[in-house]
């Protein structure tokens, strides 16, 4: 088992990874291509976003601070701190963070990540 305080969470040591300009990603468990399961602390500055993805397994996430969004299939919804969103399984998604505002969340998933 492994506890990550909250103020321990920016720091927290993990692979730190970057799939887009003004994102950064902490991979406190993972990224595995398997069925492990992937667990990061995502950081996104004010417009940033991922670019379209897919979650084999699905994924889970967490909204920590600021304000961000979820697209899908051409509709957007705004996310708040302590919003939860559920994908389904193969789900083509972006998320990121709305003008104005940088975005904290968790995001929990198994399986392999695609485009």
């Amino acid at each position: 088992m492994r506890v990550v305080r909250s103020d321990e969470q920016s720091e927290a040591p993990g692979l730190t990874t970057s799939a887009a300009s003004g994102l950064a990603l902490t991979w406190w468990q993972g990224p595995t291509t398997n069925d492990e399961l992937d667990v990061g602390y995502v950081r996104l500055e004010a417009g940033a976003q991922t670019p379209p993805h897919t979650h084999h397994k699905g994924q889970v996430i967490v909204a920590v601070s600021g304000t961000g969004f979820i697209e899908s299939d051409g509709a957007r919804i705004e996310i708040h701190a302590g919003d939860v969103v559920i994908s389904p399984a193969g789900e083509h998604h972006v998320h990121g963070a709305v003008a104005g505002s940088p975005w904290v969340h968790l995001t929990i998933t198994t399986g392999e990540h695609g485009a």
